[in-house]
């Protein structure tokens, strides 16, 4: 099979209109007529949502601290099947990664482009500059000499002529070819909210008309064919499925997965190797009011937005009721995010009422206004849960404004323990497995393997 051929695109910081350029480029392709695959850096669920809906197929999301190298090409490769190029989206700044590690570290966009093998598109800011733009893209340009910066996209310029003293300076000082020039609020950002961008759940034509005109944008202010011409194909690497190990995939095992406007944080790739591993997914929707479908053996409650939808899952019995029955007769809860607040005795937004919910999880939950959890996580498995036993050492990531409150009698029941911290962090009680932590769980074959297990033990 043919290689993937495919670029990043990265931007100079956050803010600097990386999403907004890649949407259009990504919308700008399949105008064409082109088969384009969208890949995204880093824990993330919103952006990926909108480029599978310009595109038509699920964005895979890859991370370089999360995953090893061989499942970061694995993934990639796979999505890329059946595409005739592919676009990375970057996240914050190109170099930006964790703390105690230099620039391009584990998890940063730049680290990402060279284990794929990718050239890189960096997305400037020109407001406030002119000529000092070329300054800034040639030291991302020269940082590193293992990375190919390939060209530039200028966002944000002020006028025509603004627009070529800045391709003029860039393309002179940094012998970079400029793609194109922006003008600055030429569209509309994508509006936000406390959780990262709106989601795209509904108001699908809105979006569609957003999308298009994103893609008349592109067409009109950056050169496509100078696009396509520097991607490259991915580097040399075999292409294949999750590696299964002996007399696994056989047996089916049947998870109720909650997939609707409360439940949408899932990450296609993991889904995707669970159900090679043995998992067969019956999705259904507690905020339609429907419950926990028969003849499972697992439930699986993902991250997303129930505190906007509390008024439906508070009323939706049945669902409540499924759960607390699912949980007396030791059928496997796995939940994550959303879900694990779901799992509460009870939720309250910033001010109003609390609703009562499924009570599985002996703590009261409540929105806030400030960000209670950001970042990647490194922890240990506390006793014995749906992940792994005692002492496993796992990665995940959170983000979250809500804040969940224990009795202090239950904190012997935390999942994990946040290494080099005096952290506990979720909740686990038999085959109940729940907190904020987000795993990706093709970066760990053995979770899945032991998740499987214990919905498969009946």
């Amino acid at each position: 099979m043919n290689l993937v051929s495919g670029l990043v695109i990265a931007g100079t910081h956050s803010g600097v209109g990386k999403t907004t350029i890649t949407m259009g480029l990504l919308a700008a392709l399949c105008r064409r007529g082109m088969v384009v695959q969208s890949y995204k850096a880093g824990p993330d669920y919103i952006d990926p949502a909108f480029h599978r809906l310009i595109t038509g197929r699920p964005c895979s999301n890859l991370d370089t601290w999360l995953m090893d190298q061989e499942t970061v090409r694995r993934l990639y490769r796979r999505a890329g099947c059946g595409a005739g190029f592919g676009v990375v989206e970057g996240v914050m700044g190109l170099f930006d990664t964790k703390p105690g590690f230099g620039p391009g570290g584990p998890g940063s966009t730049a680290d990402l482009a060279l284990k794929l093998g990718l050239p890189v598109v960096l997305v400037v800011d020109a407001r406030a500059a002119a000529q000092s733009v070329a300054a800034m893209v040639h030291g991302f340009a020269t940082l590193d000499p293992a990375l190919r910066i390939a060209g530039v996209i200028v966002n944000r310029t002020g006028s025509g002529l603004h627009a070529r003293m800045v391709k003029q300076a860039v393309e002179k000082s940094c012998r970079l070819p400029v793609f194109g020039c922006l003008p600055a609020d030429v569209v509309a950002s994508l509006p936000e909210r406390h959780l990262g961008l709106v989601g795209p759940e509904a108001e699908h034509s809105r979006w569609q008309a957003y999308f298009q005109l994103l893609a008349e944008v592109c067409e009109a202010c950056v050169d496509l064919d100078q696009v396509l011409a520097a991607g490259r194909p991915a580097g040399n690497f075999p292409v294949i499925g999750a590696v299964l190990p002996a007399g696994q995939g056989q047996k089916k095992v049947r998870v109720a997965i909650a997939r609707d406007q409360a439940f949408s944080f899932y990450y296609t790739d993991a889904l995707r190797d669970l159900t090679e591993r043995g998992v067969e997914w019956v999705p259904f929707s507690p905020v339609a009011g429907e419950g926990l479908p028969a003849g499972i053996t697992g439930v699986y409650l993902g991250g997303g937005y129930p505190e906007l939808y509390l008024e439906q899952l508070a009323g939706n019995g049945r669902f409540l009721a499924d759960l607390r029955h699912a949980e007396r007769h030791r059928i496997p809860i796995f939940a994550e995010g959303g879900g694990y607040m779901v799992l509460c005795r009870t939720m309250q937004r910033e001010t109003g009422p609390e609703y009562t919910l499924a009570g599985l999880v002996p703590a009261w939950c409540r929105m806030t206004d400030r960000l209670q959890g950001l970042g990647y996580l490194t922890m240990r498995v506390a006793g014995d849960t749906l992940l792994g036993s005692p002492g496993d050492l796992l990665r995940g990531h959170k983000f979250h404004y809500s804040k969940v409150t224990f009795p202090a009698a239950t904190r012997s029941q935390e999942a994990f323990l946040l290494a080099g911290e005096d952290c506990a962090e979720g909740y686990s009680h038999y085959r109940l497995t729940a907190s904020y932590v987000h795993m990706h769980f093709s970066a760990f074959p053995a979770v899945m393997d032991h998740l499987i297990a214990q919905c498969g033990c009946g």
